[in-house]
């Protein structure tokens, strides 16, 4: 009896320290330094910087933020946007109506960032002509999708996306403030492209108002692929 009840004991003590265990692994996990191309090939994380640790964020695909910063009291530049140039395993599948959609939204990229942010965010001004954080954008990948497939198959079979990255850097000493890679599942024609392009940049910037970016990032899931 006594040999029973000591084996039952064991079993209840191995089942406490492993859970225990588990549960300090999960909160003490360690973060993942990015340390070459990550989503198929499209995020470059040293177009970035060195050393990064991203997070998937509720909104965002792939996150970084340096500790301490915040978007309240700071005025974000919005720069035009290079011509867009095609990265990763797909960039050499894509044809001539990609290549026409990026670069018909990479010209409304800039102004709607910067008219959704300055709307939706408190305490941070924003401008296309000046400011004290300078935020460079550039489409990646971009791709009309397959109509036939929609209409054949639908459940978003056949959908189109837009993959850009976003980097926040201080003006003066040219630091890295916030670093951001997005796809966003996209239509095949410019207008309902550029419409859910423009819901996604409303609900992100919802998103940081809400929590602010630093708990965006701290919350977030720790990747590096």
């Amino acid at each position: 009896m006594r040999a029973r009840t000591f084996v039952i004991l064991l079993i209840v003590i191995l089942a406490f320290v492993f859970v225990g265990a588990s549960g300090v692994e999960a909160k003490t996990r360690g973060p993942k330094v990015a340390t070459g191309p990550m989503d198929d090939g499209t995020l470059d994380p040293f177009f970035f910087g060195k050393g990064l640790e991203f997070c998937e964020v509720d909104k965002l695909d792939y996150l970084w933020v340096k500790e301490g910063f915040s978007f309240p009291g700071q005025t974000l530049h919005f720069v035009s946007w290079p011509e867009p140039v095609f990265r990763g395993e797909s960039a050499e599948d894509r044809d001539e109506e990609d290549q026409r959609l990026a670069r018909m939204l990479n010209g409304e990229m800039a102004r709607s960032f910067s008219k959704i942010f300055g709307d939706e965010i408190r305490g941070v001004t924003t401008s296309l002509e000046a400011g004290n954080v300078v935020v460079e954008g550039r489409i990646i990948d971009c791709s009309t999708g397959n109509s036939t497939a929609k209409i054949l198959v639908g459940f978003g079979a056949g959908s189109g996306n837009t993959t850009i990255d976003l980097k926040f850097t201080d003006r003066e000493s040219g630091e890295l403030l916030v670093a951001m890679h997005h796809r966003v599942v996209s239509g095949t024609s410019w207008s309902t492209t550029e419409g859910k392009f423009t819901k996604w940049i409303s609900k992100l910037a919802r998103e940081i108002n809400k929590d602010g970016l630093g708990k965006l990032y701290a919350d977030g899931d720790p990747t590096n692929k």
